[in-house]
């Protein structure tokens, strides 16, 4: 995707004009001033500018609350404003404040409003890996209080709590564990690439890429992935984003063309879509550019030359993983085995004041990212071919990147007809509802596809 930002921003440093008017709400100048950057830009780029309300910002005493007034909601469940530019960016590069645990959460059963939640991964060297956890394990209460439907966001929402541990009995009462575990948020730095191994396995050499971001700070590690598969000889490679959200677009169009079929660099990959004020501005400044809202697969020195993905999903695959997969699906075949993704097709940038007054930043929606043949239904996530629900269809819980692992297993045979030794992918009995909303937003970037943060 190309970088538009900088000539965007060029339009927009103007002499920003503000009348002192502080009404009988006395609202605080700066206020008014920080309302004035957020209708200037999101009137200009935002993908959906017509369908915003006609708000007096001059009357507005709280910028989030008006941003938020803004987004045209029957859509845009992404777009956010933050005060705190720094930790946007800082977040960008992987610097992310965390217990290193992520959850997965179910209701016991219909007819109880008690909640379980399963530890999918752990980030290597965080309070959660400090601790002992792992994958599997079972959280039933946090701080001496079983999680409900009602109180788990809240109990979950903090910066440090306690866990109790628990195995289920053969009628799925819990049994304790003890002891319990105590542990606080730090800030971490956030490698996306989680795993990465090939794994032989019915006469073929299989790649296994555990990816849980699109962090473009990492793209030269992304790239030593690839060459250490390529040297290694892969047949086939199963692309695990069962955890990833999505992230930065340069870095799933690196991805993808490490993984397409070699002859078919420079198809396209990518067509975006802009609003009418930003597809007038593009086309009057690159008046003879014929690519301009084009992508192509890139040509890469270390391209696997592949004729089959098999891609691993759950409902929080979003954005740039989706991306991935309907970019790559016209050129290849691409086998998804999981849940439905999330569904959000859309990609943001970050807008920051250009004369540095203050810390600032909105991340506006401004565009859509569509295949080849925009053969994407938007008002849905991506359908699996072959559905499987994490934790809840296996009897047994392996490390992620062990060939028994239910979902990894579940690819092996498909690619090699072979079930790994151990192993029943027949689906099992088990009375749990899975929850399909995130029971912390750790960050409104959870579900994104972005360009770099720029002025």
């Amino acid at each position: 995707m190309k970088n538009f930002i900088s000539p965007l921003i060029l339009l927009f440093i103007l002499s920003i004009t503000l009348i002192s008017c502080e009404d009988d709400n006395k609202i605080p100048q700066e206020v008014l001033e920080i309302n004035k950057f957020v209708d200037d830009y999101m009137d200009f780029a935002y993908y959906w500018n017509t369908e915003m309300p006609n708000i007096d910002y001059n009357k507005e005493p709280d910028s989030k609350t008006y941003f938020d007034k803004l987004l045209f909601k029957d859509i845009d469940q992404w777009s956010f404003i933050t005060d705190n530019l720094d930790e946007l960016l800082a977040y960008f590069s992987g610097v992310r404040k965390s217990m290193g645990h992520s959850l997965r959460l179910f209701k016991i059963s219909d007819s109880s409003d008690d909640i379980i939640a399963f530890i999918e991964y752990i980030e290597p060297n965080s309070p959660a890996d400090l601790a002992g956890l792992g994958r599997g394990d079972m959280i039933y209460m946090v701080d001496d209080q079983v999680l409900t439907i009602n109180n788990y966001s809240s109990l979950l929402n903090k910066e440090s709590y306690k866990l109790s541990l628990g195995s289920f009995n053969s009628d799925f009462s819990i049994n304790p564990i003890t002891p319990s575990v105590n542990l606080s948020s730090v800030e971490l730095n956030t490698n996306p690439i989680h795993i990465s191994k090939v794994i032989e396995h019915g006469g073929k050499k299989v790649g296994y890429l555990m990816y849980k971001s699109f962090i473009d700070d990492y793209n030269d590690q992304l790239e030593d992935v690839f060459a250490d598969f390529k040297s290694q000889g892969i047949d086939d490679l199963v692309l695990d984003l069962r955890y990833n959200g999505g992230g930065s677009v340069n870095t799933a169009i690196l991805l993808s063309s490490m993984i397409a079929p070699a002859d078919k660099k420079d198809e396209v990959f990518l067509r975006t879509a802009y609003n009418e004020n930003l597809d007038k501005y593009f086309k009057e400044e690159n008046p003879n550019d014929s690519e301009l809202f084009i992508d192509r697969i890139q040509e890469n020195v270390n391209n696997v030359n592949l004729d089959r993905l098999v891609v691993l999903t759950t409902y929080k695959t979003a954005s740039a993983s989706e991306m991935v997969m309907y970019g790559l699906s016209p050129h290849m075949e691409v086998h998804h085995i999981g849940e439905q993704t999330h569904g959000k097709y859309y990609g943001s940038i970050t807008i920051s004041d250009p004369d540095e007054k203050h810390s600032w930043a909105i991340q506006p929606i401004v565009m859509r990212a569509e295949n080849i043949d925009n053969s994407i239904d938007y008002s849905i996530g991506l359908i699996p071919d072959e559905d499987r629900t994490d934790f809840l269809n296996a009897s047994t819980f392996y490390p992620l990147g062990d060939s028994r692992e239910d979902f990894l297993a579940q690819a092996l045979e498909y690619l090699t007809g072979i079930v790994p030794n151990g192993v029943n992918l027949k689906s099992t009995s088990s009375p749990f509802i899975p929850i399909n909303q995130e029971y912390k937003f750790a960050h409104p970037l959870e579900y994104d596809m972005h360009f770099r943060s720029l002025k």
